[in-house]
C-alpha cells in the first residue's frame, strides 16, 4: 500500500476507535442503569484508555493525530503538507461517523441516529475552548521538546481529566464532535450544538498555537 494511504487509513482506524469508545460507553453505561457520577466516571477512563492506546500503536505510521484541529495546527506550522492534511482530515471525519455506527450496531441501535443530548451553552463553549486549548499545547510543545512518547500518556490524562474537570466533557475534536451527533447515546450531541462547540475548539487551537510559539520562544532565549 502507499505510504500516504497507510496514513490515512491509520488516521481514519484511530478516530474510529476513539468515537466507537466514547460512544459504546455511552450505551453501556445506560444499560447497566449506571448514575451519572459513575457513568461519567467510565466514559473517562474507557476514552482514556483507547486513546493511549491507538495513539502509542499508530503514531509510527501516520503521527496519531485523529483530530482536525491538531492537523490544522501542524499545517499552519507547516510540519505537514496542505495536500495530505486535507486527506488527514478528510480520513479523521469518515472514521468518526465509522465509529458512531459501529458502536450504534454493537448496543442494537439503529445504525445511524440523530444525536439528542443539547450541549451548547455559554459555559461549555468556554469549556470547549479550555479542554481544546490544553489538548493542542500539549502536543505542540511534547513535539517541540522532542518527546513524542510522552504524547500518548499525556493526551489520555488530559481528556480523562477534561471528562471531569471541562463544563463541556472535553470533546476538544471536531471530528469526535461531528460523529458524535450520529447517536442518540448519552455521549451523543445534537446536531444544533455541532457548529459552536467547532468554533470553540478552532479558537481553543489558535490560542494554543500562540502559547506554544510565545514558550518556544522564552526557551530559545533562555539557551
Amino acid at each position: 500500500m502507499d505510504d500516504n494511504l497507510r496514513k490515512y487509513l491509520a488516521e481514519f482506524l484511530g478516530t474510529a476507535a476513539i468515537v466507537a469508545a466514547v460512544v459504546g460507553a455511552g450505551h453501556m453505561v445506560t444499560s447497566l442503569g449506571a448514575d451519572q457520577t459513575v457513568g461519567l466516571a467510565v466514559i473517562a477512563v474507557t476514552v482514556a484508555a483507547v486513546l493511549f492506546v491507538v495513539i502509542n500503536l499508530l503514531m509510527p505510521i501516520s503521527g496519531a493525530q485523529f483530530n482536525p484541529i491538531v492537523t490544522l495546527a501542524f499545517g499552519i506550522r507547516k510540519e505537514i503538507s496542505a495536500g495530505v492534511g486535507f486527506f488527514y482530515i478528510v480520513s479523521q471525519f469518515l472514521g468518526a461517523v465509522s465509529g458512531a455506527v459501529l458502536a450504534n450496531l454493537m448496543f442494537d441501535q439503529q445504525a445511524v441516529v440523530s444525536g439528542v443530548v443539547q450541549r451548547m451553552s455559554p459555559n461549555t463553549f468556554i469549556g470547549e475552548i479550555v479542554a481544546s486549548a490544553g489538548l493542542v499545547l500539549i502536543v505542540l510543545l511534547l513535539v517541540d521538546h522532542n518527546k513524542l512518547g510522552l504524547i500518548g500518556v499525556s493526551v489520555a490524562c488530559w481528556i480523562a481529566a477534561g471528562h471531569i474537570f471541562t463544563s463541556s466533557t472535553s470533546f476538544a475534536n471536531p471530528a469526535v464532535t461531528f460523529g458524535r451527533s450520529f447517536t442518540d447515546a448519552v455521549t451523543g450531541i445534537e446536531f444544533g450544538s455541532v457548529a459552536g462547540f467547532m468554533v470553540a475548539q478552532l479558537i481553543g487551537a489558535g490560542l494554543a498555537l500562540g502559547l506554544s510559539l510565545a514558550l518556544k520562544q522564552k526557551k530559545e532565549q533562555n539557551v
